[in-house]
């Protein structure tokens, strides 16, 4: 692999987790407001 394909793939794998972890935390203050 290069430098380029591993940076690409670190980006990816950040950006998903990011989306994740905002989806939760988002999903856990609608369920705080109820």
């Amino acid at each position: 692999m290069t430098a380029t394909s591993i940076a690409f793939f670190l980006f990816g794998a950040i950006f998903l987790w990011g989306g994740l972890a905002v989806t939760i935390t988002i999903a856990v203050k609608n369920e705080t407001k109820k």
